[in-house]
């Protein structure tokens, strides 16, 4: 259940058999959401540091809304990566083309 605007709230999912509904609370997807998590840090080990890091820095940020802007702020640095990168990589292709060309 969630509380909105003094109302609560329910999410339901529905399995493959129709009339079985099953009432999934927040703490339920919370807790499905933090398994999944370890699993896949138990799968790519070297990104344990980093999720450390991300973990110190929501720790720090206080409210939501200053977790958010920490996720995007990290998400923004991340894609910056990604597009300096891309930028290389264009750059040792062309210089293939024109070294075959």
């Amino acid at each position: 259940m969630e509380e909105r605007c003094g109302r609560r709230t329910e999410y339901v999912a529905k399995g493959s058999d129709s009339s079985a509904e099953k009432k999934i609370t927040n703490n339920d997807l919370l807790q499905k959401a933090l398994k999944d998590r370890e699993q896949f840090l138990k799968q790519n080990p070297r990104l344990q540091s980093y999720q450390a890091e991300i973990d110190r820095l929501l720790d720090n940020s206080g409210n939501s809304q200053g977790r958010m802007a920490v996720l995007a702020t990290l998400m923004q640095g991340k894609l910056l990566e990604l597009q300096k990168e891309l930028c290389t990589l264009t750059a040792v292709l062309a210089n293939d083309a024109n070294a075959d060309g």
